[in-house]
């Protein structure tokens, strides 16, 4: 008689089967090195429904076989199957729902191996992406001559499960009939309904009172023969994009409702969180222009100006600094202090693009390029700074598929951990990651990256660190580019037609570079690693959306750029706010662990955050470094 038998001959509490079954797995393992394996029971106490996701409960019609689950995420690239439980009757189990969940299900025969998947239980039928609040059943019979030698499977969804998206939908339409009351109300007071009405319902005395609109015409006209001075308006475009980069910044930081795609990518790819960042590197580009050749025209010598660039620069690193201890309730410990960070990313990309500039570009004079050279006198002038920066993007290229890493394959780019089957568990980042975890040390680092939860690496990552930096001043760099288009062009539909056509040029490297494949390109778009294509891709976007705003805003002036416009005259001040207040009123609460009460409170925290700039603005309050 086999173990097997002895289990079901029994008529014994169930703990005596677990007991049975976890020594039968031990002797298994040390008869069968090679063997899988097979993990613990399942619990008797079946999970809760979460947010992100679904309840999978496998029926096994024959108790006298044990089942083992296979689970891993989609998103985990090259990840093998991970043996989950064992399941014996009934199991229920808690699984993502934010992507597609590989499933395999497979049976243990009598000598305690596990048996390859029929096709109907293999990973190829069964992988799916369960909907957040589903309940699934899998059915598992046992087929054959004899029981537990083949069995197949069928999943059928027993609920039916409200979308997690509904929030989303409701919180689109609430903003876009906003828009429209607005646009309604400003066209209204225009033609002077608004005020017609008002008169309507008030009395003639009333009016004199406050005084009535004859008087403010003759106010008005005696003040015409006045000369007035021609104030430069400043192009609210570059604001209007600064101030979208930093409300959807401070949104997606307080957690953006909790849904997936308002969060960073777990490695490749692209969210909208992942967008921010390098838009406000590439805004702080296009407006360097101005603010330098403004000052080189009234003869500023270049030694004052790089002691602003250096004290902006260090003033960014301090305050980056600062924000990395917020939240240290007993004190900064210096021994686990995160160097690395956002503003200090911002310092070290301003100081470096910023000197090149200042001590290669040219004064502008417009005089000196006639006939065919005047197209392309935002090109051929800089030519020296075009020769650093894509010396930035070949150093960045050579160290970081030439350099060797210990342990790691030259080139290497991924995760570490689980990818590629866990060959190469510790080389996070590759060239990236080793050189900040030897040139910070491991625990000045971030040390919880964006991939630990797919791919479980334990070595920290930081997505700010140096190498990265190369690229982040390449972006920088187009953003100058684009800043050039619009001071030396007067003309909006030639800035247009070059915004355009950079973004299709920067754009459609990007895909080649990336071979249009989230992980099979040559060099994946990755937000973490800072890569060239990811680069390429943001700033052809930062192109046309520049493009956008530019038209929409400063050329035909349909739309006055509020209220992005106010955040975007005080985006230090909102950043370091924001992650001050974080986790703190008035911008955060304790509010029931669902999708819709999350997305309104972190709606409310950029909500909160635009009123802000609203009254700054109004008040003359403008912060800058």
């Amino acid at each position: 008689m086999n173990v097997f038998t002895l289990v079901s001959s029994l008529h014994c509490h169930a703990m005596a089967k677990v007991l049975l079954l976890v020594s039968l797995a031990s002797v298994a393992w040390c008869e069968r090195p090679l063997a899988p394996l097979i993990p613990a029971m399942c619990g008797r106490h079946s999970p809760k429904a979460k947010m992100d996701t679904a309840l999978v409960k496998v029926i096994n019609d024959d108790t006298k076989v044990p089942l083992v689950v296979y689970l891993q995420s989609q998103q985990c690239y090259k990840c093998d199957l991970i043996p989950t439980v064992t399941v014996i009757e009934n199991c229920t189990l808690s699984v993502d729902s934010r992507w597609p969940v590989r499933v395999e299900i497979r049976l243990v025969d009598s000598n305690g191996t596990l048996v390859k998947p029929s096709l109907s239980c293999s990973e190829e039928s069964l992988t799916d992406l369960y909907v957040e609040g589903g309940v699934y059943n899998i059915y598992i019979q046992h087929e054959g001559s004899q029981a537990g030698q083949d069995i197949s499977c069928m999943s059928v969804l027993m609920n039916d499960p409200e979308d997690s998206n509904i929030p989303i939908y409701v919180t689109i339409s609430i903003g876009l009939f906003l828009i429209i009351m607005w646009i309604l109300g400003k066209y209204l007071h225009r033609r002077g309904y608004i005020r017609r009405v008002l008169c309507f319902w008030s009395t003639e005395n009333m009016m004199s009172d406050l005084g009535t609109p004859t008087n403010i015409s003759r106010v008005d006209d005696s003040s015409g023969s006045e000369v007035k001075v021609p104030v430069k308006e400043r192009l609210k475009s570059l604001d209007t994009f600064r101030g979208i980069a930093i409300i959807i910044m401070i949104f997606v930081n307080y957690g953006g409702g909790k849904y997936w795609f308002f969060k960073h990518s777990k490695w490749n790819g692209l969210t909208v969180a992942d967008l921010v960042f390098p838009w406000f590197v590439f805004i702080m580009g296009t407006a360097m222009v101005f603010s330098f050749q403004g000052q080189l025209r009234r003869s500023v010598p270049k030694w004052k100006i790089f002691l602003k660039i250096l004290k902006r620069s260090a003033t960014l690193f301090i305050l980056g600094l600062l924000i990395n201890s917020f939240g240290m309730t007993d004190g900064v410990d210096f021994d686990n202090f995160r160097i690395p960070g956002v503003l200090q990313r911002f310092a070290g990309t301003y100081l470096i693009t910023a000197s090149v500039f200042l001590f290669l570009a040219p004064v502008h004079n417009p005089a000196q390029y006639t006939g065919w050279s005047a197209a392309f006198r935002d090109l051929s002038p800089y030519w020296a700074e075009w020769l650093v920066n894509l010396a930035f993007v070949v150093l960045h290229l050579i160290i970081t598929f030439v350099m060797p890493v210990p342990g790691c394959p030259s080139g290497y780019l991924g995760p570490g951990g689980l990818e590629n089957g866990g060959r190469f568990f510790n080389c996070t980042g590759g060239a990236a990651g080793y050189l900040d975890r030897k040139i910070f040390g491991p625990a000045h680092i971030y040390r919880h990256p964006t991939s630990t939860e797919i791919y479980k690496q334990s070595v920290g990552y930081d997505p700010e660190g140096l190498l990265g930096t190369l690229n982040s001043c390449f972006m920088c760099f187009l953003g100058l580019q684009a800043g050039k288009i619009l001071f030396v062009h007067s003309d909006w539909v030639k800035r247009c037609r070059r915004f355009f056509l950079w973004s299709i040029l920067t754009g459609g490297l990007s895909l080649v570079l990336c071979e249009a494949s989230l992980n099979d390109g040559w060099i994946p778009i990755n937000k973490n690693l800072w890569s060239l294509s990811f680069v390429l891709a943001l700033s052809g976007m930062a192109f046309f959306l520049l493009m956008v705003c530019y038209l929409l805003i400063d050329v035909y002036k349909v739309w006055t750029g509020a209220p992005f416009y106010y955040a975007g005259m005080n985006s230090i001040a909102l950043y370091c706010g924001h992650e001050f207040f974080s986790g703190k009123a008035p911008v955060s609460f304790v509010v029931p662990k669902t999708h819709a009460s999350l997305l309104a409170l972190n709606l409310w925290g950029a909500t909160f955050w635009v009123l802000v700039s609203v009254y700054f603005y109004y008040k003359d309050i403008f912060i800058s470094v």
